[in-house]
């Protein structure tokens, strides 16, 4: 058994920053899976970064060695939504700074190094069998078991702090069964398009479709990262599985121009990409010392590109909190809570305002069902309850 101050489930980008702001004041374990078998991990999509995450790195100390990865300054929004018209917009005029387009490999694996660098312990072995919330002599406490799984656990963690920074997946408020729930169905389709010699085009690119909308940006690499994004129960979901479909869907857009034989070398990954959360305000009905962080917290929809920023912004709150309750104070999670619960009712509304705009489309299913939903059904959520046949959906008010 090995006790510390805090562990942490999740060594993305919202763990590895909590792990770095509380190390070397506090023990802090984080735990995750090998990266060496999740191939597809360096593939991953989520690439914009705010200029208003500048300070939050500085204060991790961090901003220098940031700036020196290599990510590239974020050019011009061109934005397609309301009309076919292409809406510009500077990010000069952003007060915040211009932001950065990622390299995501580099970020991570960046904000892990520093975490370690800070004193914090990374474990990537080990499956995590068991958690459970334990009340002892000293107090209460939270118990990770890891191990071989259909195995007892090999080995235990304690500690009074224990935090959910799994991402979308939310894996342990799932567990310890915390309502997740979710705005919609949505998918990214994505692929990442070769480097091409004459493509210098910075821009961000959005534009809506009838069916969904679609996502283009070049990232540091030079590769292009194209993505589509739709509802899960779209009868084309399988067909767009496969480039060639994906990229004559595109055509119509006339976004850029693709080379004619790109798309026999290309795969189409998916992943799930709607809103979905644990209500900030459950957590205080959940046993002393649970925090919850990052996308676990809040999976933010792409078209808000505030992924990122909301795992750092989230990092920091959470870890002034801990810092709060490990000295002693009885308030510092419910604080922490009501904080989020504002960022959630914030970011709902402004996702809500963003889909209301597109009129021109609003009687497609797609359009129809985010445009119901903002003005005036808004409370209507799915809950997903795990099964043994997978996740499964009912629907729920909330």
């Amino acid at each position: 058994m090995s006790d510390w101050d805090v562990i942490v489930l999740g060594a993305g980008p919202a763990g590895s920053a909590l792990a770095r702001a509380l190390s070397p004041q506090r023990r802090v374990l984080l735990l995750d899976r090998d990266e060496s078998a999740w191939p597809d991990l360096s593939r991953r999509i989520g690439e914009s970064l705010s200029g208003a995450a500048a300070p939050l790195l500085r204060r991790l100390g961090l901003f220098d060695a940031f700036l020196a990865q290599g990510h590239a300054p974020r050019g011009a929004f061109v934005l397609r939504w309301e009309t076919e018209e292409p809406r510009w917009f500077d990010p000069l005029r952003d007060p915040h700074g211009v932001g950065w387009h990622l390299d995501r490999t580099r970020f991570d694996a960046g904000l892990r190094a520093a975490a370690q660098d800070a004193g914090a312990s990374l474990q990537t072995e080990g499956t995590v069998l068991s958690v459970r919330h334990e009340v002892v002599p000293q107090g209460e406490r939270w118990a990770v078991g890891l191990g071989v799984p259909h195995e007892p656990a090999s080995r235990v963690h304690t500690a009074p702090i224990l935090v959910d920074a799994s991402g979308r997946s939310m894996w342990l408020s799932r567990r310890l069964g915390l309502p997740v729930l979710a705005a919609d169905r949505l998918i990214c389709l994505y692929t990442h398009l070769p480097a091409q010699p004459d493509d210098r085009d910075q821009s961000m690119q959005v534009c809506a479709d009838p069916d969904g909308w679609w996502y283009s940006v070049r990232v540091p690499s030079g590769e292009r990262v194209l993505a589509f994004h739709l509802d899960s129960d779209d009868p084309q979901l399988q067909s767009l599985r496969h480039a060639p479909a994906l990229l004559a869907k595109l055509a119509a857009h006339r976004l850029f121009a693709l080379p004619g034989a790109i798309a026999s070398t290309l795969r189409v990954q998916a992943r799930p990409a709607g809103t979905a959360l644990v209500p900030a305000e459950r957590l205080q009905a959940a046993p002393r010392g649970l925090y919850v962080i990052g996308d676990a917290l809040l999976a933010a929809d792409p078209i808000s590109s505030q992924g990122l920023f909301n795992a750092l912004a989230s990092a920091h709150s959470a870890a002034q909190a801990i810092e709060a309750e490990l000295a002693g104070e009885d308030q510092a999670r419910f604080a922490f809570t009501q904080e989020m619960h504002a960022v959630q009712s914030r970011y709902l509304e402004r996702i809500d305002q963003t889909y209301r705009a597109v009129r021109r489309h609003a009687q497609e299913v797609f359009w129809a069902r985010r445009q119901s939903r903002a003005e005036g059904s808004k409370e209507q959520f799915f809950i997903h309850k795990e099964s043994h046949h997978g996740n499964q959906e009912k629907t729920a008010r909330y």
